[in-house]
């Protein structure tokens, strides 16, 4: 090989191995980690003007809902039940507001729940303030079977569940023909 050929070899090799380092980098920067999210999902935008109840039937009873009540609506309506919710997104906003079958890698869509309680012997009972769940759109091949969204849940950002949480999954499974983003909360919000 002649000097000019090994020189041209030896740029386009650097060029390569220059391009491939920075593949990951430029992924995770794109793919936020999901304790980055929990510190900082509130500087999204936000997509929810208030509140909105997840089963508002409960939400609507002049007496508060009961125990008993609650709990059907859970195995009804999932974990969700009971709750009034703030949605907040990243660049999944763009996407979401243009009625997109597929989000882009990185999109991030939060809950943030506050839990409202029922009534019970003449008490209200709360079982818990605000919790967060939320999920981010991985490169394809995370769980193909479930649209690549990784799912997470926490009440301290410092305990964070997250990963192929199948619970999570079968619930978003049904909203498969919309990348498995219900947002039937837009309707009430707008």
């Amino acid at each position: 090989m002649t000097t000019i050929v090994k020189g041209i070899v030896f740029i386009l090799s650097a060029v390569a191995a220059s391009a491939g380092a920075q593949t990951p980098r430029i992924e995770s920067d794109s793919v936020p980690a999901i304790s980055e999210i929990a510190t900082s999902f509130t500087n999204y935008y936000r997509m929810t003007t208030n509140a909105v109840f997840v089963n508002p039937e409960l939400a609507m009873l002049c007496r508060g809902a009961s125990k008993e009540e609650v709990e059907a609506a859970r195995i009804k309506f999932g974990p969700h039940a009971n709750t009034g919710i703030l949605i907040y997104m990243n660049k999944a906003a763009d996407a979401f507001g243009t009625n997109a079958s597929l989000f882009p890698v990185g999109a991030v869509i939060v809950k943030q729940k506050r839990i409202l309680g029922y009534h019970q012997d003449g008490k209200w009972i709360r079982e818990a303030d605000t919790r967060v769940g939320g999920m981010v759109k991985r490169p394809a091949g995370y769980d193909p079977a479930h649209g690549d969204w990784e799912y997470f849940y926490f009440k301290d950002p410092r305990k964070i569940e997250s990963g192929r949480i199948s619970s999570c999954a079968q619930c978003h499974d049904s909203a498969k023909e919309k990348d498995h983003i219900f947002g039937t909360w837009r309707t009430a919000t707008n």
